[in-house]
This record gives structure tokens, C-alpha cells and sequence, in this order.
């Protein structure tokens, strides 16, 4: 025996007080039997509308106003059920079912489109750069290649202007300049001397090899020796002390930069073997304007001194004149008598060895 609710025709148990669909009452309902019951079908609409309404209504608890006993012996209409079942929010309201295309493009539409596999791979590509620490230039490299390009700009300026410095260098500009020179200067003295060094006995060639480098190593003295007479002199006698010594050796060479390119091309004209009678006069040419320049550039930085002693310039002249001599017959007095000591053993070896 079953209950048939008079509002959804849903199938409820003979003792059941109301419908375990929709909450109808099924206080005045009369069970009936099963062969009965299967002729009702609700339809797909009802059913779809009042199944909305029973889960609304099971969640909720039952209205106080069903359980009374007034409303046990009264029938209830499908009307008033709903009345009482249906919440007052209106966003509850049921809405009628859509088709199933269309529910997939509104959820389409929600959710937005699906998602493919570039951003994916773009975001791990991202992660893996952020944890990849981007490589550091090496700090020695490019202090260098900056040193490099402000000293290439510094010997072009002084090749253009060599009596004007137009703004301020780096203050070893100067010793590099120097550096430069006597360096090529020494390489090109040993590559032309090392041919013939080369048929000597072994103990001949290393004395003249050690000759060689004292003879280096006195230029390098006598040419810091010589700006330094002239920073004292401009310094201490005439009372311009804006520069440094290494600020005034910089300014120094820039008025003598020629001598860099001097002694570079007569190096590389040793190294590529272009040396004969007629370029060894060229060379000597080129060395002798170089020294020139060397010594008129302090003559020019001493002339162009901010005098604050009110120190005649000419008896300084003269006074540097003075120092350098007494320095260049110190520095020869010491250093050639340890080259001539030099050449003198390596005579002897030579001399020895036809002996032998």
C-alpha cells in the first residue's frame, strides 16, 4: 500500500505523514494500491520543479504550522505547500532548466577559456630564470676594458692638442704613457740584439740578457727622475700646487704622447722584420723626436706654471737645469758602472771560450 502525493504524485509509505519529495501533507490521503499507483506519472516538467522544492524543504525544518493537529485533519493544497515551502530570497527562485549546450557555454563562459600548455611552459620558464642567477661580469674585466677605452681617449686628445688639456684624466694616465714607452722601446733593443746573441755560448747570452734589463731599468729611473725634477721645481720654487705628482706626470706625458706611438711603430716594425739600413735611420729619427718631445714638455709645463712665489721663471729653468745634470751623473755613475761591469764579464767569457 502506498501514499500518492496529491501535489507531485510521488510514491510515499502507507504510515507517512508527508511527502518525502515535496513536504505535502499526506494527513487526508488514502493509501491505495501499487497497481493504482503505477498508472500516475508525473511529468518531466513537474518533476524537474518539485524536486527543487523537496531538497529546499528537507534541508529546512518543518513549518510549526503542519505539525499542529488543525493541520493534520485539514487538507493541504499544492498551493499552499509552496507558499509555505519556498523561501522569501528571490535568488533561490527556480530556474527552468536549459538545455545542455547551453549550460556548457554559460559554464564555458564563467570559468573563461581553458587553459592551454604555453602559458604553462612560459611560467616554468620564468621560475627557472628567477632561480638562475643571472651571471655577473667580472668586476677586474671591466674595470680594465673602461680603463682601456678612457686611456685610448686620452692619447687621441693629446695627439690633437698637445699643449691644451681641455679636462681632467686619470692620474695614472701619465706612468702608463711612460710604462708603454719603455717597454717598447726595451723589446725592440732585445729583438734586434737577439739574433746575434743567439750564435753565443750560453753564459754570454744570459750576461748580455742581464745587461740588457739594467740598461731598461736605468731609462725608467732617469725619465721619473726627470719629472720629478720638475714637479719640485714648479711645485716648491714657483708655488703651484693644484696637481699631484701623479696628476703632474699625466699632464707631463700628455704633452709628450708622440713618444708612445714612436716606440710602438718601431716595434712593430721589428716584429714583421721590416728593419734595414734605411729604416734603423728611421727609427733613430723617430727615438730623437720622441726624447725631444720628452724634454721640451717639462719645459712647457715649468713656463706655464700658476707662479705664486713670484719666482722668476727663467733662474728656475736654470735651476732645473742644474738638478738634472747632477741627477743624470748620479743615476750614469751608478748604473754604468754596473752595465760596463757587465759588458766587461761577458768580453771575458767571449774571450775564454775561443780559449777552449
Amino acid at each position: 500500500m502506498f501514499k500518492i502525493c496529491p501535489n507531485c504524485g510521488a510514491h510515499n509509505t502507507a504510515t507517512a505523514k508527508f511527502c518525502t519529495r515535496c513536504g505535502t501533507s499526506l494527513a487526508g490521503v488514502v493509501a491505495t494500491a501499487e497497481t493504482a499507483v503505477q498508472s500516475a506519472q508525473p511529468t518531466s516538467e513537474n518533476e524537474s520543479s518539485t524536486a527543487n522544492t523537496a531538497a529546499v524543504s528537507e534541508q529546512s525544518s518543518v513549518p510549526s504550522s503542519l505539525t499542529s493537529s488543525s493541520a493534520q485533519n485539514q487538507p493541504v493544497t499544492p498551493q499552499q505547500t509552496q507558499s509555505q515551502v519556498t523561501p522569501p530570497d528571490n535568488s533561490q527562485q527556480q530556474v527552468p532548466p536549459q538545455p545542455a549546450s547551453t549550460q556548457t557555454q554559460s559554464q564555458q563562459t564563467a570559468q573563461g577559456p581553458a587553459p592551454t600548455a604555453q602559458p604553462y611552459q612560459q611560467a616554468d620558464q620564468t621560475q627557472q630564470q628567477a632561480q638562475t642567477p643571472p651571471e655577473e661580469p667580472n668586476p677586474t674585466v671591466e674595470a680594465t676594458k673602461k680603463y682601456a677605452g678612457s686611456y685610448w681617449r686620452y692619447l687621441v686628445d693629446s695627439i690633437k692638442h698637445p699643449a691644451t688639456v681641455t679636462r681632467p684624466y686619470h692620474q695614472y694616465f701619465g706612468l702608463t704613457s711612460l710604462a708603454i714607452t719603455i717597454v717598447s722601446l726595451a723589446l725592440t733593443i732585445a729583438l734586434m740584439t737577439g739574433s746575434a746573441v743567439s750564435s753565443l755560448p750560453g753564459a754570454i747570452a744570459s750576461n748580455v740578457l742581464m745587461t740588457f734589463l739594467k740598461l731598461v731599468f736605468l731609462v725608467a729611473v732617469l725619465m721619473i727622475a726627470v719629472v720629478a725634477v720638475y714637479y719640485l721645481v714648479v711645485n716648491g720654487m714657483l708655488g703651484d700646487r693644484r696637481r699631484s705628482f701623479l696628476t703632474f706626470t699625466t699632464e707631463y706625458a700628455f704633452h709628450c704622447n708622440w713618444m708612445v706611438f714612436f716606440s710602438v711603430f718601431t716595434l712593430l716594425m721589428q716584429m714583421l722584420g721590416m728593419i734595414n739600413i734605411g729604416s734603423i735611420f728611421l727609427i733613430w729619427l723617430l727615438l730623437s723626436l720622441g726624447s725631444g718631445l720628452f724634454v721640451i714638455s717639462g719645459t712647457y709645463m715649468l713656463f706655464t706654471a700658476q707662479s705664486t712665489n713670484r719666482f722668476d721663471k727663467i733662474y728656475a729653468y736654470l735651476i732645473v737645469g742644474i738638478l738634472l745634470v747632477i741627477v743624470f751623473l748620479i743615476i750614469m755613475t751608478f748604473g754604468l758602472s754596473s752595465i760596463l761591469g757587465g759588458i766587461g764579464q761577458g768580453i771575458n767569457d767571449f774571450g775564454r771560450s775561443f780559449n777552449f
